[in-house]
């Protein structure tokens, strides 16, 4: 079992660092549903793996991670479209 958590947590990392890579080097939009699915997918890896060795804060950041990851999907599958401002 140990294994098998350890290769969540390790796939979690890689895929939010992939997501950060992409949007930072402008390949993925933040409105783009790959980049929020990505984010979504990795927190709630963490999660599992937080979970597993009781560290609560950081399952917590990353259960919110998971919740904020969510919200932008469903609304980017929705079709809503968020605006910046630019102050």
């Amino acid at each position: 079992m140990s294994v098998l958590i350890e290769a969540v947590g390790w796939g979690g990392a890689s895929l939010i660092l992939s997501g950060y890579i992409a949007n930072s080097n402008g390949w993925l939009d933040r409105q783009d549903w790959r980049y929020q699915l990505l984010n979504l997918v990795g927190a709630c890896s963490f999660v599992v793996y937080t979970a597993a060795h009781s560290t609560w804060a950081t399952m917590t950041l990353n259960g919110i991670w998971a919740c904020v990851a969510v919200v932008a999907l469903v609304r980017i599958l929705r079709g809503e479209r968020r605006k910046v401002s630019a102050e």
